[in-house]
């Protein structure tokens, strides 16, 4: 259902904030059996989505109600599907902005049954396309209070519950004839107004002086008395004050006299208050923020004293009087929308969410806690950046219910499958992003909040808990982070209008606008992208970031584009301008890696560039690698196609790229699967045959993991995931995918993982083997088809030589390459159910898309020896066991195959 927000003051009750009406009524208290209602909805109120439409363009209500049935604040009831464009849902155009809609009677019109009572009225108006909304100011939905039924009355302001010192006008309603007087305050004795026998009654008053004020409408219908307040303030004019230290530092910090200091950066914003659950969320005019106007930019500030360490407090900013958002340096949020369906087993004691004092802003949660952690890895030892294996990892898709696509998983599953992931050999993995984004079904892609971890997959100290377990594990944590766009839901894009949004470009001047694209320009955003990375290394100890669509990173002025002032918005941006050389990306990625490099010098730096050879190269001398997508080519090798299918992009040189420069894949969450299409367009000999499918893409994988430089693995890659991940239009498929660990059931599938695991292992185990220096051939090109594939590696008298068949069909007999007698060799790796077999030539016979492996004896590889598990037990170096799946092994059953560790060395043995 549609997000639901509160709109208007029209209770019985206190009401602690009133805000601009985008809908008013007539009449307007409206009850369960009010005939003839009318909705006016004013477009140039709220998010202004609609402002300006005008016939023959429609304008629709998406209408629903919430009940006495509702579980929620949010639960619609008897709404209808999203775009029905039936006549009763059709606007009347007024006037300029200005629309009604005619509701006869409650029940009849929504379909409300006997007996439920109806307590909101909810809407969101659209086009009939569905491609404009009117929501709130906030952007979320809008909705009127329903009161019960019997005598009533209603109190509004003119100017909401902040005013100014212009006069302002309280209106009282009742249902029906009554004496109505309204007061200054509850002490006061002398109305401002008064009225007999009136359902509807005004009074105006200036509030002079600064302070919190409460209004209070009286209403007697014969023995009947109700009443409606609400409360006003008048803040004071901002003062000017210096920040403590002079610069001001975003978010929160403790301050020398034992506050807690908040600060937001708002250019071009008159006044800020910080409304917080320590003051019940009231909005009182001693919580105005003190200002600083620091290198042309305008700051906020205020020290909260008495705020305990531990203690969960509660908050949001109003800016200017009309617009409340949350603090976009968060540690934690509370999202009004959607912390409903997230399950206690998920996030226990997640504070609720005060709908009874606030609606429709996420609010931020200051707990000293939150950057608290007892870590148990303090040892952990990074590999280099060119050594790694990286693993990437979508928490929501990775665990679950088996064979569902239900998007259930959550960090407790990710932990459950770690040793899965120590025991398959990889070094890193790579988490799509966690940074809080919209909605709780995401790739993540759509973030709102940078410094907050979304509570979908867990609680913070989770994730903390899983980069410990991880770190313990020899794995390192790299966190993918989107520095090109964000959500509708940030607060420095919920406080300006996009025309005038100082944080924002109204469209992107590149080629590659997702969401709402930052302004690099500004030095606030600059600020923000050094505070989250050295946020992330230092409080989370995460390793490293894969930074999303660097393409986007530029200045505004780079892309060779138009700007118009006016609308804050770009011209058509060119693909050409965009993907030439860009010297200010190469140099704002700099400055970020220069920001991580003040915490953490060692921290892991990757780009998804896809850039210039020139541009990535000059990246690479700044330490940074970049993302090498290899998917198309190696699509085609599996699929058996010689066209298209060369592989050397795997190698950095080979790319014109620096030597370890490159993460190279196959797959990542952006591509195809390869074994999708096999299935789909595998030419003869693969598409259909499961065994030889696995066959080729363990070739892939030798292929790809035989290369110096780092690479990476796209989650279930490595046992043949064959679920599209493409819409039929061509863009990314984001819904949830199936849970498949039960592929590793099936022999060919496990046969695959089975090469993934002796590949990763040769890799991690002889490290020495893929550094700079070390004698390296690769003929994996298209031309290298009918002859086979090679790779050589050559490093003192330590040799690893591989060979390809890339053909579909035909067994071929290829020379390994040997340099001294075989016999100084063992077989490090070779395809599932193939067992190479040496000619006297130094040849073997490999099946088609089969690959083999060899290494000189002095190298660690993975061999099938019988070894006694009492003796192995027994041996100097403890012996940890792995089933072929990578999971470990307790106690080992006799008669089966187990990947055995014992310090660096590992072999692939049968129990006896």
């Amino acid at each position: 259902m549609k997000h639901l927000y509160s709109l208007i003051a029209i209770c019985a009750a206190f009401t602690p904030w009133a805000a601009a009406q985008v809908v008013t009524t007539t009449p307007a208290i409206i009850q369960q059996n009010t005939p003839n209602i009318v909705i006016t909805y004013h477009a140039d109120q709220g998010n202004k989505g609609l402002m300006g439409v005008k016939p023959p363009t429609k304008v629709y209500a998406h209408t629903g109600v919430i009940t006495n049935l509702s579980t929620s604040g949010s639960d619609w009831q008897y709404a209808p599907s999203w775009g029905n464009n039936s006549a009763k849902y059709e606007l009347t155009y007024v006037d300029t902005n200005t629309w009604q809609l005619s509701i006869p009677d409650i029940d009849t019109y929504y379909g409300v049954p006997s007996g439920v009572t109806v307590k909101q009225l909810a809407f969101v108006f659209r086009t009939a396309d569905c491609s404009k909304e009117g929501k709130t100011e906030s952007g979320g939905d809008i909705f009127v209070d329903v009161l019960p039924a019997g005598f009533q009355v209603s109190l509004t302001s003119s100017q909401g519950s902040i005013v100014d010192g212009n006069p302002v006008t309280f209106t009282a309603n009742t249902t029906y004839a009554a004496s109505i007087a309204i007061y200054l305050d509850s002490t006061s004795s002398t109305p401002l107004s008064s009225g007999t026998d009136v359902t509807s009654l005004e009074a105006s008053y200036t509030f002079s002086t600064p302070g919190d004020y409460e209004v209070i409408a009286v209403a007697t219908a014969g023995n009947d008395t109700q009443t409606a307040s609400m409360r006003v303030t008048r803040l004071a004019e901002p003062i000017a004050k210096e920040f403590p230290g002079g610069v001001p530092k975003m978010g929160y910090t403790k301050g020398d006299d034992g506050s807690t200091i908040f600060c937001l950066g708002a250019p071009n914003k008159q006044q800020v208050v910080i409304v917080g659950s320590w003051d019940n969320y009231e909005v009182l005019a001693e919580n105005s923020m003190y200002y600083q106007d620091y290198n042309g930019y305008r700051y906020f500030w205020k020290p909260i004293y008495g705020l305990q360490d531990g203690q969960d407090y509660i908050y949001y900013y109003l800016v200017d009087g009309t617009t409340r958002v949350g603090d976009p340096y968060a540690r934690l949020v509370l999202d009004p929308y959607n912390d409903k369906w997230i399950s206690s087993s998920v996030f226990p004691n997640l504070p609720a969410y005060p709908v009874d004092k606030v609606q429709n802003v996420p609010l931020a949660i200051y707990n000293t806690a939150l950057e608290e952690y007892d870590w148990k890895c303090t040892d952990f030892h990074r590999v280099d950046q060119s050594d790694l294996l990286i693993y990437e990892l979508l928490i929501r898709d990775f665990t679950g219910t088996e064979g569902a696509a239900n998007g259930e998983g959550t960090l407790k599953g990710v932990m459950g499958k770690l040793d899965y992931l120590q025991g398959l050999g990889v070094n890193a993995i790579e988490l799509l992003p966690i940074m809080e984004f919209n909605g709780n079904n995401s790739w993540g892609y759509n973030t709102n909040f940078y410094f907050a971890p979304d509570k979908a997959y867990g609680t913070p100290d989770e994730y903390k808990a899983l980069i410990d377990e991880c770190h313990a594990r020899g794995m390192a944590v790299i966190l993918d982070i989107v520095f090109n766009q964000s959500d509708g839901l940030h607060p420095w894009y919920q406080m300006y209008e996009i025309a005038k949004n100082p944080f924002y470009n109204g469209s992107a001047p590149h080629a590659y606008s997702v969401l709402n694209d930052w302004n690099q320009d500004n030095q606030l955003v600059a600020q923000q992208w050094a505070d989250c990375v050295q946020y992330w290394l230092t409080v989370y100890n995460a390793d490293g970031f894969r930074f999303d669509l660097v393409k986007g990173l530029g200045n505004n002025n780079s892309y060779d584009n138009t700007y118009y002032p006016a609308t804050n918005t770009w011209g058509t941006p060119s693909d050409a301008n965009t993907n030439k050389y860009n010297a200010t990306r190469v140099a704002r990625m700099k400055v970020i890696h220069d920001a991580m490099r003040e915490v953490d010098p060692t921290a892991y730096f990757i780009n998804e560039n896809l850039a210039t050879a020139e541009e990535e190269n000059d990246m690479a001398k700044d330490g940074e690698t970049n993302w090498a997508n290899v998917n198309y080519a190696s699509c085609q090798f599996a699929m058996g196609f010689s066209s298209g299918s060369g592989l050397e992009r795997f190698y950095a040189p080979l790319d014109s790229r620096t030597w370890g420069s490159t993460v190279s894949y196959a797959e990542s969450h952006d591509e195809e699967r390869m074994a999708y299409k096999q299935a789909e367009f595998g030419t003869t000999g693969v598409k259909g045959d499961t065994q030889a499918s696995m066959r080729r893409l363990g070739s892939v994988a030798a292929q790809m993991l035989m290369c110096p430089g780092a690479h990476m693995i796209w989650q279930f890659q490595e046992f043949g995931a064959d679920q599209t991940t493409k819409e039929s239009s061509g863009g990314n498929d984001t819904s949830p995918k199936k849970v498949i660990w039960s592929y590793l059931d099936d022999p060919d599938h496990a046969g695959l993982h089975q090469s993934y695991v002796e590949l990763l292992h040769l890799r991690g185990d002889n490290a020495q083997m893929f550094k700079e220096g070390v004698t390296t051939t690769i003929k994996t090109g298209q031309s290298n088809w009918a002859a086979g594939r090679f790779i050589t590696l050559s490093n003192g008298t330590s040799e690893l030589l591989m060979v390809v068949n890339p053909m579909p069909s035909t067994v071929r007999n290829l020379s390994v390459g040997f340099t001294k007698d075989p016999s100084q060799y063992k077989l490090m790796s070779a395809s599932y159910g193939f067992t190479p077999e040496v000619s006297e030539t130094g040849t073997i016979a490999v099946p088609a898309g089969g690959y083999a492996i060899y290494g000189t004896l002095d190298l660690s590889g993975v061999e099938s020896v019988p070894v006694d598990a009492t003796t192995a037990s027994g041996s100097d170096l403890p012996a940890t066991y792995y089933n072929l799946q990578g999971i470990q092994v307790a106690n080992p059953t006799p008669g089966a195959i187990y990947i055995v560790k014992r310090g660096s060395q590992v072999t692939k043995e049968i129990i006896l």
